[in-house]
């Protein structure tokens, strides 16, 4: 598919849009700084978020448009990422489906850019129901509306049907913000190339499960050509889901550095420095300058998971949807994928963290097609939906009664997943504070500082906390 956007691709992107801008424009709040979800209340953030502020670029071709029949509507279905095209293509050829829209039809655009979105919200044109925005941020400033009362009735989506910390991750204000669905499962997992993780000489069956030991593993499977060039990788610490503070304290802590009840931010701690420093560690013996020369060809390290792909990184932390995706994207490296627990440090070994969250179809406050958009939202949890995303994308939405019905051993690597709900220590809802994005690029910035020798990791934390503080008052959140 042209012009396809990954999960890395649009979260890079959306890191400098300020959302505030484009919805001021339309009588909205002051706007946001960039790369933060402005909600006025705990806000989980999607996958996607806020980035450099790019051209607008337009969006991708619909790829499911039929004319309408003339007594139908045209319903509007925009997606942040570029994946889920083929999905869609199945689920309209579907008799219930078919019968569900009646004379109606939908068109949905993939691939649509942060800026897109927005200046279709500034213009009073949005379409009725958006995918992997900046969820909170929409919902916090008016634009979309809830759906407690529609989903109360539906007799497809039910609560006690459902991962009941997926369920309660759809609420801000008590409210509802959009459809849970898509893809909405489980986040933290260590993926590992078995193969490669062979050829240098460790046990595929004994992966590591604390930092210490993953050190050991990246030592052993970081390869240099003769001219001093990278070859092949361990673990990038700060790559796909690593690379948040929810992670990375939860991690090394046990403990969500955002204080939701509260409203309070709690980064300047041991905790953090020590996450830092660990995590500079394996960056350091890559190389900084190698890695960053690597993470700027996107053909082999800059989308999500293509260094994987590539079979240059043979280990990276992702959710549940990496065996998938991978196996549609790359079934050459995907035959050798496993999953295991996320690492902690030795003196929390044996726990067991995870994290979740929940992607939405959200509604537009302005749409015109919303009761025919909430249907299409409310199909995507019919198991017929359900199986055509995990055939053809590889993802899960968390469906109890569903997930019963899944092969765990579909794809390779997929049954740890499958698997662990009933074995989490520690769970985490991701991604709730208002400023999830921003503190994610100040961290990025801090934690270069601190693997290339210029700050230690107590003064990054301080550091990290400090621009906390002074964005959550400029936003007007105390």
């Amino acid at each position: 598919m042209a012009n396809q956007l990954s999960r890395r691709d649009f979260l890079r992107m959306m890191a400098f849009t300020s959302v505030g801008a484009a919805l001021a424009a339309c009588g909205g709040t002051p706007a946001a700084p960039a790369e933060a979800p402005a909600a006025e209340a705990p806000a989980e953030a999607p996958a996607e978020a806020p980035a450099e502020a790019p051209t607008a670029a337009p969006a991708e071709a619909p790829t499911a448009a039929p004319e309408p029949a003339a007594t139908g509507k045209t319903v509007q279905w925009w997606f942040a990422w570029g994946n889920l095209g083929a999905a869609v293509d199945k689920m309209v050829e579907q008799p219930d489906f078919k019968e569900m829209m009646g004379d109606n039809v939908l068109e949905y655009k993939a691939s649509v850019n942060g800026e897109a979105i927005l200046t279709a919200l500034a213009g009073g044109t949005p379409p009725d129901g958006g995918s992997n925005f900046d969820y909170p941020n929409l919902w916090a400033r008016g634009a979309v509306i809830p759906v407690d009362d529609q989903v109360a009735v539906s007799s497809l989506i039910k609560q006690d049907d459902m991962i009941e910390a997926l369920w309660q991750s759809s609420f801000y204000d008590g409210k509802m913000i959009g459809v849970p669905g898509i893809e909405s499962f489980i986040w933290w997992g260590l993926n590992y190339n078995a193969k490669a993780v062979e050829d240098a000489g460790l046990d595929p069956d004994s992966p590591p499960l604390t930092w210490e030991d993953a050190l050991v593993w990246h030592q052993a499977l970081t390869q240099f050509d003769d001219a001093g060039n990278l070859k092949q990788f361990g673990l990038d610490p700060y790559d796909a889901m690593a690379g948040e503070a929810d992670f990375g304290i939860q991690s090394f802590g046990g403990f969500n550095w955002w204080d939701e009840s509260a409203r309070q931010i709690n980064l300047n701690t041991e905790t953090t420095a020590q996450w830092l420093e660990t995590c500079g560690e394996f960056i350091k013996l890559i190389g900084p300058d190698k890695l960053s020369g690597l993470r700027q060809d996107q053909t082999i390290g800059g989308g999500w998971g293509t260094s994987f792909n590539a079979g240059i990184q043979t280990m990276i932390m992702e959710g549940y949807w990496h065996p998938g995706e991978t196996q549609i994207q790359q079934p050459d490296i995907a035959q050798y994928n496993r999953s295991t627990w996320a690492p902690v440090p030795a003196s929390r070994a044996g726990k067991k963290i995870m994290a979740t969250g929940a992607h939405f179809v959200q509604l537009f406050k302005d749409a015109k097609n919303t009761p025919e958009m909430f249907k299409v939202a409310e199909y995507l949890h019919t198991n017929t939906a359900l199986d055509i995303l995990f055939k053809e994308v590889g993802w899960i939405t968390g469906k109890l009664s569903w997930l019963k019905t899944v092969d765990p051993n579909a794809y390779p690597g997929l049954k740890f997943y499958i698997d662990a709900p009933s074995q989490v220590d520690e769970w985490i809802v991701g991604r709730r504070c208002p400023i999830h994005w921003f503190i994610n690029t100040q961290k990025a910035e801090l934690a270069e500082q601190v693997y290339r020798g210029n700050m230690t990791g107590a003064d990054a934390a301080a550091e990290l906390q400090s621009r906390a503080e002074a964005e959550w008052a400029a936003q007007g959140l105390s």
